[in-house]
């Protein structure tokens, strides 16, 4: 399971920024790209056994889920293919540029001091 070394590098993470902020996290919001290779049920499950010794023990973890989005070189248009099937929704070309849903982000943290 990769989430628990994930949700402990993103404990290690908030850790520092609520230190220097001198302040406790009561909330923490991720994005998690379709294509990032994380579960994000997974990873929720890991960031509480990861917080479970920290000092934002209760903080929520709020999971945003980003579709894969790509860019078709036959017909230039955009859009948000279905799996497994990963083709442009417009032409069905299989040529085309993956443009989202890759990343994993730590998007914003709720503080209170």
């Amino acid at each position: 399971m990769h989430e628990l070394s994930i949700a402990e590098a993103l404990v290690q993470q908030v850790q520092s920024i609520a230190l220097n902020e001198h302040s406790s996290v009561t909330s923490i919001t991720v994005s998690i790209g379709a294509l990032s290779g994380v579960d994000p049920e997974a990873l929720d499950q890991a960031f509480r056994i990861a917080a479970e010794d920290s000092p934002f023990k209760g903080a929520a973890l709020v999971i945003e889920n980003v579709p894969a989005r790509v860019l078709c070189h036959s017909c230039r248009k955009e859009s948000s293919p279905d799996f497994p099937l990963f083709a442009c929704q417009d032409c069905g070309s299989m040529d085309f540029e993956i443009i989202s849903g890759r990343d994993l982000l730590l998007k914003s943290m709720e503080l209170s001091t």
